[in-house]
């Protein structure tokens, strides 16, 4: 349809194989600018928080979760409960969100992460204890990753909120 326009209004576009070799030429200069615009910028590290104070790295995922499982039973496992990875591995496809803990967190700190999870406006969460993990508490989605050294309840909120803002976090809906 462009190519027609452009054969109306520009007279030596007439010939067809011309309107559309403009055309592809344009494609070419858009997909190239959109390359070098999105650049390398996008797989930077980046700070979770303004705040120079925050205890929060974000980063490209690297966590991996086993895959062949259905949707877990439930949002929310306890330390000491198992954790169904598959069922993670499953959900992570699907634009969830997993957030894994330290099971020796204190009491309030796991209130914390607990109510984080199972807040019905918190989006499709699910979490577990992850025994292995250094870090106090982590979120992963499909392509990033924010961990903390210490429960930081805004922070892995606000990656969240960002992810379900993100068009590609709809896959399984």
């Amino acid at each position: 349809m462009i190519g027609d326009v452009l054969r109306h209004y520009l007279p030596r576009l007439r010939d067809v194989r011309l309107s559309h070799g403009a055309l592809i030429a344009a494609g070419v200069v858009a997909a190239a600018v959109l390359a070098i615009t999105s650049g390398p910028d996008a797989l930077r590290p980046v700070q979770a928080a303004a705040d120079p104070a925050s205890n929060c790295e974000v980063h490209n995922r690297t966590e991996t979760f086993p895959a062949g499982g259905g949707h877990p039973v439930k949002d929310f496992f306890e330390p000491g409960e198992v954790v169904p990875a598959t069922s993670f591995g499953h959900v992570i496809g699907d634009g969830y969100v997993i957030v894994t803990y330290r099971p020796d967190l204190p009491a309030e700190q796991l209130a914390q992460v607990r109510a984080l999870v199972t807040d019905s406006t918190a989006g499709r969460v699910v979490g577990g204890a992850a025994p292995d993990q250094a870090e106090a508490v982590k979120a992963v989605h499909a392509y990033r990753t924010i961990a903390c050294d210490a429960v930081d309840v805004d922070a892995v909120r606000g990656f969240t909120r960002e992810w379900f803002a993100d068009p590609r976090s709809e896959v399984g809906e």
